[in-house]
């Protein structure tokens, strides 16, 4: 069956394992673990979106499909002003000030974003973050991966089975995983090269908005927790 929906991709999985009594195995634990692998290692700008949060208070939930900061910058009189990561301890220590004003830091601390100084006002902030790519389900059969790097999905669902299974043979195994760690490669070129094309990657030197904003901010990228 065709890999363009998540009902062939299941049927596709148990064909290459020429098995048909792992029906849940492969919905719920060799397609998921592989969604999981992959949105912890892509990080292309399909990921990317952006969400707008109004600062009242020190800390503002990040939204559930969260991976990883890109860039955050608050909005001000037609000013962006870039917020510059600072870790939980570094938050601390700017705490025991008990300063307030426009926030010029954050952390990230769970499923919260912590801001220093505390907002002294209302703030808009616009938060440029890599999201995960919509989980495959019954109700949501496709999404970008399936239908553009199918591979991705076959070779890491036959990977994860092999735990489950035992007894792969070493080589069929290793053949999975080079041909998964292959399309994960191809997809991560083809987005440099749709990004750049053929020109070289050029340094850039700070650019410099109202004093706020520069490249370190700007490209600034912090792990959830």
């Amino acid at each position: 069956m065709a890999l363009t929906n998540y009902s062939g991709l299941k049927t596709s999985i148990a064909n290459w394992l020429n098995r048909s009594d792992l029906t849940t195995e492969i919905s719920e634990d060799f397609i998921v673990l592989a969604e999981k692998d992959f949105n912890s290692k892509l990080r292309i700008r399909k990921m990317i979106d952006q969400t707008t949060l109004t600062l009242s208070g020190e800390t503002a939930t990040l939204p559930s499909d969260f991976l990883q900061v890109r860039d955050i910058y608050i909005l001000n009189g037609g000013t962006k002003y870039a917020l510059t990561y600072i870790t939980p301890a570094q938050m601390d220590q700017i705490k025991g000030g008990s300063t307030s004003g426009q926030p010029s830091s954050y952390t990230i601390l769970g499923d919260d974003i912590r801001f220093a100084p505390i907002p002294d006002s209302n703030y808009t902030l616009y938060l440029n973050y890599y999201k995960q790519f919509p989980a495959l389900s019954d109700t949501n059969t496709t999404n970008y991966i399936l239908t553009n790097h199918p591979a991705i999905y076959l070779y890491g669902a036959l990977y994860h089975s092999a735990n489950f299974l035992g007894g792969i043979d070493p080589q069929r195994l290793q053949g999975w995983q080079q041909n998964y760690t292959t399309a994960l490669e191809r997809l991560e070129r083809n987005d440099r090269e749709d990004a750049y094309g053929n020109a070289p990657l050029q340094q850039q030197s700070d650019v410099t908005v109202a004093g706020a904003f520069n490249d370190k901010n700007y490209y600034a990228t912090n792990n959830n927790g």
